[in-house]
């Protein structure tokens, strides 16, 4: 890496921790390019070269946190490809509940900002995460021959996005929106699935509830 490489490297770790520290100390309201700037010590320009915009700097804060608690991803995967899809849902709720309210503030700002591109992107990856798995599940004959893979992984991304829009305003803990996803996501999938790979799902389905099969 080049000293000019560096360099920017070495500000955008200084912008991502005057984010964090403006987020918790003074609230997400609080957090402007200009305030930012000020608490990275940079000129005002320099996060706007370094970023693009408020929302970008977020999007970096997750992205950064993600891969710094990447272990509560808690190891290989196992199980079938749709209990490994389901079983992402188990990571995703570690990776939120390890800092709900810090995170919850961030997802909000990002999926309500005036940046199309950040919703896009949001929705592109959960798509691409459920198409792949359910590709993988197809050709080891967990679904039915006929799955439309494509109109299928949509679903569960639209399923996923709308739940984790209400957590982020506010209207479930963590807990209860990962919850009723998996209850979604296994119903929808329980319409696909093979008879090899339906005892798993309706296993998941009642744990979701909270009941017994």
């Amino acid at each position: 890496m080049s000293r000019r490489e560096e360099a920017k490297e070495f500000n955008r770790a200084r912008i991502r921790a005057a984010a964090e520290d403006i987020i918790r100390n003074e609230g997400m309201e609080a957090l402007t390019m200009r305030r930012l700037a000020e608490e990275a010590q940079v000129s005002l320009r320099t996060p706007y070269n370094l970023f693009g915009s408020k929302t970008d700097v977020l999007i970096s804060l997750l992205e950064e946190a993600e891969l710094e608690l990447a272990p509560l991803s808690g190891g290989g995967s196992v199980g079938s490809f749709l209990e490994q899809l389901l079983a992402s849902l188990d990571r995703i709720e570690a990776f939120l509940g390890s800092d709900e309210e810090y995170f919850r503030g961030i997802y909000a700002s990002i999926m309500t900002s005036d940046h199309p591109e950040a919703r896009k992107m949001a929705v592109s990856r959960s798509v691409a995460m459920c198409r792949i798995r359910l590709k993988q599940a197809a050709e080891n004959r967990e679904l039915l021959a006929d799955t439309n893979i494509g109109r299928l992984g949509e679903h569960l991304s639209v399923q996923f996005l709308a739940v984790l829009g209400m957590w982020g305003s506010g209207f479930f803990s963590n807990r209860m929106s990962l919850a009723q996803i998996r209850q979604s996501w296994c119903a929808a999938l329980l319409q696909h699935c093979s008879e090899a790979s339906r005892p798993a799902l309706v296993a998941s389905y009642h744990a979701a509830l909270g009941t017994k099969g």
